[in-house]
């Protein structure tokens, strides 16, 4: 659509939005400072280049650090800070800019348009009066003010102050779609698109404006015509995204989904369009919240085609992986990375990434395998050796777990959690192998040393009530772990199966109760262990009841129905 003066713009909104307002790629580089400074600078313009805007923010923000006075980078920043919609952000950056260097018209210019984007017209209007003073013959100024009229709805006076330009200096492509957007803000559509009509006369060849006469006439309900003009920039231009998106847009509006999808499928597998550029298309698809949210099995589609047509695109893999975990599919984005490191070598943080999803997905033999590659390229990383050591715990593999943290110093872990997890996995793993002493000296360390670690203290009081162990101090630990977390079924769970080894019947009663009602009823452990409470009471029946329960959540079967088998001569039946 034309541009309409408002705040927030849509992708749609920005077609015409930038022809009216032009960018340089850079303003040009700073010849001096010092060699990481300069370096900074031209690796963040690159990265813009590249499309990897992130990146290059990074870098810009480095770049200021290093050199305050730097206007260009200020410049930058608040140019991406522009085109992904953050207003104050760009805001501010442009306005460090136009301090530093007012006399520089590009700054001036994207400083207006964001001051516009935000509708602060007032501190537009004090710029340009000062401009109009200082440079009467720059004609710029005149089609900035008549935009600032148009942000403001003085539309009427917008339109004079334009007809005079004209009138004075002749025809201006910018003066003719500005005109085009203060009608569709009227929406007079018919009198916008006769604008845009004007410039395509001339540029017959130039995409961009039958992009905005289409989207002039899907507003005025010719859906149609619409359709056309995007049939017509496609025969000019077949990777045109605006057509491939519109298309797309209109066939599905209509209802025929499958039109839709088949469209740009066989867009993606037509060999006219470059791998580069239907990666870009791609690109620009996964990019946007409403697509990911309403389209994703389309999208899916789509990455499926490039995939199999192009399988050793790396940057395709990585936009995958990082769409899989925006639908959080992780064992699916595991498999694009995993994909990604057998074509390339991979950076730490590519590698921890797939590590990470490996974790999340529970892909347990798969986070051992790629722990250990990635253990191979970075031996010294304790982070990569916990979530090893992970794996080892989920797949019962206590003893490699074990091996591969010996003589390591917990101290290197980069956080806390990470080392306080890695020696409950060594406690747990030695619980599992049997060795209690070991397994309790581990576990009294950690308790000493993090004495509110609630999952340490809940399972080392349920390990030691396993045993029939300590148990008044199990109790203890237990109740100050439920103290803390009154709404935590499986704490509950663990100070019931204390006390019921105390012997303390009515009381394990009242918790166990309290852990069925939190989310402890869907367990089968804690059903289990309320049926043998229930025994313990005498109520046969009751526990009859819970073993069944258990049973059916998928508990020990054949333990369980021994248990009820024993009750078999109970009074209650």
């Amino acid at each position: 659509m034309v541009g309409t003066g408002k705040k927030c713009w849509s992708m749609a909104g920005m077609a015409l939005f930038m022809l009216l307002v032009i960018y340089p790629g850079a303003a040009g580089q700073e010849s001096s400072g010092e060699n990481d400074y300069q370096y900074a600078l031209i690796e963040a313009v690159k990265q813009k280049n590249l499309g990897n805007l992130p990146e290059a923010v990074k870098l810009y923000k480095l770049v200021i650090q290093s050199k305050p006075d730097c206007d260009v980078a200020y410049y930058e920043l608040g140019t991406i800070y522009m085109v992904s919609d953050q207003p104050e952000e760009a805001r501010e950056y442009l306005s460090s800019a136009y301090e530093l260097d007012p006399e520089n018209e590009w700054y001036t210019l994207a400083y207006l348009s964001v001051l516009g984007g935000t509708e602060s017209y007032d501190d537009m209007l004090d710029i340009l009066h000062e401009k109009m003073k200082q440079e009467p013959d720059n004609v710029e100024w005149e089609y900035q003010l008549a935009s600032v009229l148009f942000g403001q709805g003085k539309y009427k006076k917008s339109i004079r102050v334009l007809d005079d330009i004209e009138e004075e200096r002749g025809f201006s492509e910018k003066i003719t779609l500005l005109k085009a957007s203060i009608y569709e803000s009227e929406e007079k559509y018919d009198l916008a698109k006769q604008e845009i009509e004007k410039v395509m006369n001339i540029f017959p060849e130039a995409i961009q404006f039958r992009v905005v006469a289409a989207e002039l006439a899907m507003k005025n309900g010719e859906e149609e015509e619409a359709a056309q003009y995007y049939l017509d920039i496609l025969d000019i231009d077949s990777t045109n995204i605006f057509a491939l998106t519109n298309l797309t847009d209109y066939y599905r509006k209509k209802g025929n989904d499958r039109k839709s999808i088949q469209y740009l499928t066989r867009s993606f597998r037509s060999p006219q369009i470059d791998e580069q550029r239907k990666l870009a298309i791609m690109s620009y698809y996964l990019s946007e919240d409403a697509y990911r949210a309403n389209y994703r099995s389309e999208l899916e589609e789509l990455l499926s085609v490039f995939l199999e047509l192009y399988p050793g695109n790396t940057d395709a893999k990585l936009l995958a992986t990082d769409f899989y975990i925006d639908t959080q599919e992780f064992d699916k984005a595991f498999i694009q990375l995993k994909n990604y490191l057998e074509l390339t070598d991979g950076t730490y943080p590519i590698y921890m990434q797939a590590v990470l999803l490996a974790n999340a997905a529970s892909m347990n033999q798969e986070l051992i395998d790629m722990a250990g590659k990635a253990l191979d390229a970075y031996p010294d990383s304790t982070d990569l050796l916990f979530f090893k050591g992970i794996g080892y715990y989920e797949t019962d593999q206590y003893e490699s777990l074990l091996n591969s943290f010996k003589g390591v110093d917990f101290r290197t872990f980069s956080s806390e959690e990470y080392a306080s997890q890695a020696q409950m996995l060594v406690a747990e793993a030695y619980y599992r192998l049997g060795d209690y002493a070991a397994s309790d000296s581990a576990f009294e360390r950690l308790i000493r040393s993090e004495p509110d670690n609630y999952l340490v203290l809940n399972n080392y009081s349920y390990y030691l009530a396993e045993r029939g162990e300590k148990l008044d101090q199990a109790r203890q630990w237990s109740l100050e772990v439920i103290l803390n977390n009154p709404d935590n079924a499986t704490f509950l769970d663990t100070h019931a199966w204390v006390l019921y080894k105390l012997e303390d019947y009515e009381a394990a009663e009242k918790y166990i109760l309290d852990a069925l009602n939190k989310g402890g009823e869907n367990d089968p452990e804690v059903n289990e262990h309320a049926g043998d409470i229930q025994v313990a009471l005498s109520s046969y029946e009751v526990a009859r009841s819970y073993y069944r329960k258990a049973i059916m959540l998928g508990g020990a079967k054949e333990r369980l129905e021994k248990k009820m088998e024993d009750l078999g001569n109970d009074p209650d039946q």
